[in-house]
C-alpha cells in the first residue's frame, strides 16, 4: 500500500548531539537535514506488515533538469518494528542516488545510536553512542572504505581520550590521554602482539649487540644458572661386564 501526503510522515528527534566545535573531536561533513523535511516534498509511504499503518516514508523533491520536472528522492524513514518510532533514516545525495548520512536506533528505544557519514558514496565516519545518552561516544574513520583510526570517549565527557591506528587490518598503536588535556601523552606500540618489540617504557638496545655482564654473570632478571655438581661418590660402572658367576649345579629334568 502507498499514498501520498505530509500529514503520516514521522516526527524527527532521536538524534545524536552533533559534534562541539572547539573540542578534540574532529568535525562531521556538512549534511543537509532538510532532506528530511515535508516542507516542500511529496511523501509516498508503505505499509509493509499491512495493518493499515505507514511504515515507510519517502521523501520527493521536484526539480526542474532540461526544463522537465523531475522527482528526486531526497529521504526515506523506517519503522522496522512497528511501533511509531524510526528505526532507520537514509539522507540521499542531490541525485537522489546514494546516502550521504545513514541513522540507526539499534536497541528501538526511540533514540538513534549509530550515525554513518558518507563521502561521494563512500564510507567515511560512523558515530556510535555506547551508554545510551544521544551523544557519540566511539568514532571510526574510514579510507577506501577500510577502517583507519578509532577514538574513543571512555569517560564520556565529551572528549576523545584514545586513538587507536590501524594498518593491514590490525590496530598498530594506541595513544592514550591520561592527564585530561585532550592530547596523547602515552602510547602503547604494537598492542596486538609483536614478539619482537620491547616492552612499553623499555630502552631500546642496538640488534646484535651482547647484553654487558660482569665476568660471567647472568644477565639481569635471568634465572641463575644450578651450580655444577659434584662427582659421583659411586664409582662408575665398567665397560665390560664381569663374567657370570660359575655354578655347579645340575638343572632339573624337564617334566614330561
Amino acid at each position: 500500500m502507498s499514498g501520498c501526503g505530509t500529514t503520516n510522515a514521522p516526527s524527527g528527534g532521536g538524534e545524536m548531539a552533533v559534534t562541539s566545535p572547539g573540542g578534540n573531536i574532529p568535525a562531521p561533513p556538512q549534511i543537509d537535514r532538510s532532506k528530511c523535511s515535508d516542507k516542500g516534498k511529496e511523501i509516498v509511504t508503505a505499509d509493509t506488515n499491512l495493518d493499515k499503518k505507514p511504515d515507510v516514508w519517502k521523501f520527493f523533491e521536484t526539480t526542474n533538469q532540461g526544463g522537465q520536472k523531475v522527482q528526486i528522492l531526497t529521504c526515506k524513514q523506517v519503522d522496522l518494528n512497528h511501533d511509531g518510532k524510526l528505526d532507520e533514516v537514509y539522507y540521499y545525495d542531490d541525485k537522489g542516488v546514494t546516502t550521504t548520512l545513514e541513522e540507526f536506533d539499534l536497541d528501538f528505544d526511540g533514540k538513534f545510536d549509530l550515525t554513518v557519514y558518507y563521502v561521494n558514496g563512500k564510507k567515511v565516519r560512523e558515530e556510535l553512542d555506547t551508554n545510551f545518552d544521544q551523544k557519540p561516544d566511539i568514532f571510526k574513520y574510514y579510507e577506501d572504505e577500510k577502517l583507519v583510526r578509532v577514538e574513543l570517549d571512555t569517560n564520556y565527557d565529551g572528549k576523545i581520550d584514545q586513538w587507536q591506528y590501524i594498518e593491514n587490518g590490525k590496530i598498530d598503536r594506541i595513544g592514550y590521554d591520561t592527564l585530561g588535556t585532550g592530547k596523547v601523552d602515552k602510547w602503547d606500540r604494537a598492542p596486538e602482539g609483536d614478539e619482537g618489540a620491547p616492552a612499553e617504557g623499555a630502552a631500546p638496545t642496538d640488534k646484535g649487540a651482547a647484553a654487558p655482564t660482569d665476568k660471567g654473570a647472568p644477565a639481569k632478571g635471568a634465572t641463575p644458572a644450578a651450580a655444577t655438581p659434584p662427582a659421583a661418590t659411586t664409582p662408575p660402572a665398567a665397560t665390560t661386564p664381569p663374567p657370570a658367576a660359575k655354578t655347579t649345579a645340575t638343572p632339573p629334568p624337564a617334566k614330561k
